[in-house]
Order: structure tokens, then C-alpha cells, then sequence
């Protein structure tokens, strides 16, 4: 009887997180506050009919640093 050619395949069923060290340090607390101050800019951003200007803003703003952006913002005006 002619053998047959087998071929196994070892599976990784192991769970790996790939999310980055700083990412493990956030509580889910931290996380949900995060969102949901997110959703509450969209909400407004929706809610006042600002979503195309929202949208030109995307198309045009581009940064490396956001947070530091935002900041310079805030403290141009004291």
C-alpha cells in the first residue's frame, strides 16, 4: 500500500497581546473617560452641523503632535 504524504501544521493558539507597553498601563476607567469625552467632541460636533467643517479640518491639519497643538491653543489665549 502506497503511503500516503502527510502534512501537519503545528497551530499557535496562543492569546498574544500586541498592544504596546504604555497601552497595558491604562486603566479601564482611564479608558472610558477617554471615550467618552470622544464621543461627547462628535456629539457636538454633529449636533451643530459641523461635520463637513470637521471634515475640511481632517483633510488639512496635519501634525506629529496633536496633544502639544492643543495645548499651544489653549494657553495662546492667558
Amino acid at each position: 500500500m502506497p503511503k500516503t504524504n502527510e502534512i501537519r501544521v503545528k497551530a499557535n493558539n496562543s492569546t498574544r497581546n500586541f498592544a504596546p507597553n504604555s497601552a497595558k498601563t491604562v486603566s479601564y476607567r482611564k479608558f472610558e473617560i477617554e471615550k467618552n469625552a470622544k464621543n461627547e467632541a462628535y456629539y457636538f460636533i454633529l449636533s451643530n452641523g459641523l461635520l463637513e467643517a470637521f471634515a475640511e479640518f481632517c483633510k488639512n491639519y496635519h501634525s506629529s503632535d496633536p496633544h502639544k497643538d492643543c495645548l499651544k491653543a489653549l494657553l495662546s489665549n492667558i
